[in-house]
Parts: C-alpha cells; structure tokens; sequence
C-alpha cells in the first residue's frame, strides 16, 4: 500500500513539475515576443510545440505561433504579396488547429487578425469576402467568451468598421468605429505603449470631423442606447457616450463634448508623443508610429 501511494505520489509530482515547466517555457516564448524578436519566438514556439500532448497546452502554443506570423508578416517587403500571403495564411492555419485543440478567445482574435492583414495585403475589393468572418471571430471574442479586457481585440474591430465600406456594400460604419477604439485605448496594458493605438484614434475622430455641437448632440443618443440591454458588440457600439456629458478621456481636461473631433484627435497624438518620452521600455515598432505620428501632427497644426 505504501508503495503503491508512492507510485501516486510521484506521478502527481511529475505532472506539477511538467506543468511549471511548460508555463516556463511560454513564459519565454512571450518575453521573445515582447521584445519583438519574432524568428527566436516562432522556433521556440514550435520547439514547445512537438514536445506537448496535452490539448490545452497544445491549443495555447499555436495561437501564439498565429499572432507571430501577423507579425512576421507585417515585416516582410510591401511589395512581395506571396510571401505576405503565405505568412498570414500560415498564421491562419495556426489558429484553426488552436481551436480544433481546444477554443480560446485569443485564438479567434489571432485568426482575425491574420484575415485582416490577408485582406489588406490583397486589397479592398477582396478584404469583403474575408470580412463577415472576421467579425464571427471577434464577435466569438466579446460575446462568447466575455473577453472585454483585450485591446488587441476592440483595436481589429473598430479597423475592421472604419475601413469597410458602409451598407449596402458592406457592413462598414465610422461612428461605432470610434467607440471601439476608444475601449482599445481604455484596455492598453500599462507596460505597454501602443502608439499606434492613438493614431488609429485619431485618424477616425479627424476623418468624422464633428464640431462640439454635433458631439453633444449625438453623446446623449449613444448613452441611451449603452443603458439598452444588447450583447457585448451591439452595447460596445455606443461606448464613446457611455458617460453621457461627464465623459472625459484619461488624456483631457476636459469633458468630450466640450471639444471637436479634430481638437481631440490633435489632443491625442499630443498626448502619445508626450507618454513616449517618458515610456522606460519603447519596442522598435513603437518609434516607427512615433514618426509617423510626428508627421501627422505636423499636417494637423
């Protein structure tokens, strides 16, 4: 009896050890993500991933292997579409075989988000067909799941409004754009910087181009329909007047309503400028949105 509590005892051991072991090493995996050095996350990802039996374990490796190949893809030459395609096609298969293993939010958010680069990379006219799929994945993210703390997620989907064209082409709507991306800026990680995040911002609320007028006037209406009983995407939709006339972004003094689009959208980029000079651990794509944020503000003033 004793041997045999041993034998149990033992085996228990065993798989504690192998699980502390596996959160390690994708522990390592995300660090190599972080800090942008893709190809090392990808080979050790992959290294992980022929060693693991488990299901879950298994279904967490490959959607981090999906959200690398976005951004392997992102890296590659503009100009060499096959070589974008296959990466994000690559990254697509990823996370169906993460959600053939077990469903988890971020695998859905990662296949979206490689449909979206495919799409792009394509060009408009072709994005259409890979655009309801991409909103059954997001809408698996919000809805299904209740995962609302994912800025990656609310920054695809408000992409995703902004760039489709409006009905009846497709379902493309600049208004509901701007809630979602007000909540991505809400739900950045605070050892995170997301510039890019800001400029999206921005260039949504100065395409809208609302005067203070306007703003009120359509605050009051957007609060109604976020006090409505909705699923999470329909509520999210109206999350710019969640606050009614009180509502004021973390980087204003002042209340939305008592400033334009284009003042806020300046504002913004101001304000992103300003938290990245004192941001202790800016990535290398973080200073490529600076740039490219220097330069819109340049234009805007």
């Amino acid at each position: 009896m004793k041997a045999k509590s041993r034998i149990t005892f033992l085996l228990i051991l065993a798989g504690i050890v192998t699980s502390v072991f596996a959160s390690g090493d994708i522990a390592l995996a995300d660090s190599l993500y972080d800090s942008e050095q893709f190809e090392q996350c990808k080979s050790e990802l992959v290294s992980q991933l022929q060693g693991e039996t488990e299901s879950l374990q298994q279904a967490q490796i490959l959607w981090r292997l999906s959200r690398v190949q976005v951004a392997l893809g992102d890296d590659l030459d503009k100009e060499d579409k096959a070589k974008r395609f296959e990466a994000y096609e690559l990254g697509e298969e990823y996370a169906n075989q993460s959600i053939e293993k077990q469903p988890l939010p971020l695998a859905f958010l990662w296949r979206s988000s490689n449909l979206g680069r495919w799409g792009q990379t394509k060009g408009p006219l072709n994005s259409l067909s890979k655009a309801k799929g991409m909103l059954a994945d997001l809408t698996q993210v919000v809805n299904t799941f209740n995962t609302l703390d994912s800025s990656e997620t609310w920054y695809v989907l408000s992409s995703l409004y902004d760039e489709l064209p409006g009905g009846p082409i497709s379902f493309g709507n600049g208004i509901w754009a701007v809630s979602y991306m007000r909540k991505a800026l809400d739900t950045i990680p605070s050892n995170l910087l997301y510039p890019g995040h800001y400029k999206k911002l921005a260039e949504e609320l100065y395409s809208r181009n609302w005067d203070s007028s306007k703003r009120k006037k359509e605050i009051i209406k957007m609060q109604a329909n976020w006090e409505k009983d909705a699923t999470n995407l329909e509520k999210f939709r109206y999350y710019e007047g969640k606050d009614g006339k009180a509502g004021k972004p973390f980087y204003s003094s002042v209340t939305l309503e008592k400033m334009s689009d284009r003042q806020e959208a300046v504002m913004i980029l101001r304000y992103a400028l300003a938290k990245y000079k004192v941001f202790s651990t800016p990535k290398t794509s973080d200073e490529k949105d600076i740039r490219e944020i220097t330069a819109l503000l340049g234009e805007w003033t």
